[in-house]
């Protein structure tokens, strides 16, 4: 069996390892996505595993949270008062923005586990914002003991640091393949490796890593539109739309997507104490954040860069429905790409996407443009 063909049930089932390690008597804490450090999770011996999207229609989640609110929310929601997130011995809500608030406000009514809440500031200053968050930070880890009912200490986390920076160093590894050897990895493949990251025990997602190593360095290229994929701040991309855009002609050479280059972009230092070291990474994230603000935080220019690196001659911008951050930032982006001279083109995709024809359109017109002549060279 590849390695892909056993990822792929963990596609369609992104919780089966978590509930194999529950019932092996391992405690199995949930997290909302972006922010919050997985180490301190690991650290008390407990597997932290970052809530995804369900690949199911939302039915009975309706009646408890506003329509217009995202996917990643509303798909939570569902799975919650359905009870198919009763697994998890806790949830630490990381905040990321004003639905997620909201939608965990409505699942810690009808769950009956503990709900730990980690604010965090708008902007990218370590010098304004290291004592509160250092002490919020110490808060977070007194009530995940709780959970677990053991102490987490310094040692802990220093080695569960290493372990996930190991991780990120295999993950950046596999993703500068992408731009080296265009094509050598399909798109889908590349979600199904950082997601799998995410909700996986590391130890046994890095032996997965260096198995696959070897062969992809042996894999051949494939020529193609080079494209990088941009958004999708908080969950993944639906693998058929991931297919669409390589059917057509163009492969995929780098994103800075959160199920992507954005979960592995930065790596906690390790030669600071380490509670200290896991607020570094939230300060320096490696990708902007359009939430966010501060000297590093223009995502235009972010994404202008990684085009020039990677020499991607295109962006496709993916945009999850009512993802307001996304939305109200996207005029600027566009406006710097258009300056920039970058074809680009922007999709916005939903939980409930029933056909793909309107975007097969304009990929294509994208294509076509690019292989015009027209933009960045």
């Amino acid at each position: 069996m590849s390695i892909f063909t056993q990822l792929q049930v963990i596609l369609e089932d992104p919780y089966i390892k978590a509930k194999e390690e529950k019932d092996k008597g391992k405690k199995v804490i949930g997290i909302t996505p972006m922010h919050f450090p997985e180490e301190l999770i690991h650290a008390s011996g407990a597997l932290p595993v970052i809530l995804q999207e369900s690949n199911e229609p939302i039915t009975t989640g309706w009646a408890h949270i506003f329509p217009n609110f995202c996917a990643f929310t509303r798909s939570n929601v569902d799975w919650a008062v359905k009870g198919k997130l009763d697994f998890l011995d806790a949830i630490v809500i990381s905040d990321i923005c004003l639905q997620t608030r909201m939608a965990f406000g409505v699942m810690s009514r009808r769950m009956a586990i503990p709900f730990i809440y980690m604010w965090w500031p708008l902007e990218y200053d370590m010098r304004r914002w290291h004592s509160p968050m250092l002490h919020r930070m110490k808060r977070c880890q007194q009530a995940v003991q709780e959970v677990v009912g053991r102490t987490i200490e310094e040692k802990d986390i220093q080695r569960s640091i290493e372990l996930y920076n190991h991780n990120r160093q295999l993950l950046r590894e596999i993703y500068k393949l992408r731009y080296e050897k265009p094509g050598v990895l399909k798109t889908r493949h590349m979600l199904m490796l950082v997601m799998s990251s995410m909700i996986m025990p590391k130890e046994e997602h890095n032996d997965l890593l260096h198995s696959l190593i070897p062969q992809l360095k042996q894999a051949p290229a494939r020529d193609g539109i080079r494209i990088f994929l941009s958004g999708h701040l908080c969950h993944g991309v639906k693998p058929d739309i991931l297919d669409l855009i390589e059917d057509m002609g163009a492969v995929v050479v780098g994103d800075d997507l959160y199920i992507g280059y954005r979960y592995f972009a930065a790596q906690p230092p390790t030669n600071v104490p380490p509670l200290e070291a896991l607020l570094w990474r939230y300060f320096d994230p490696g990708v902007p954040c359009p939430s966010r603000c501060g000297p590093e935080g223009d995502w235009a220019e972010h994404i202008i860069g990684a085009v020039k690196e990677s020499r991607a001659q295109g962006v496709i911008s993916l945009i999850p429905k009512f993802c307001e951050a996304h939305m109200f930032y996207y005029p600027y982006l566009a406006d710097r790409l258009t300056k920039a001279n970058i074809p680009y083109i922007f999709f916005e995709t939903e939980h409930e996407m029933v056909s793909l024809e309107g975007f097969r359109t304009r990929v294509q017109a994208l294509i076509e443009t690019i292989k015009g002549g027209k933009g960045w060279k």
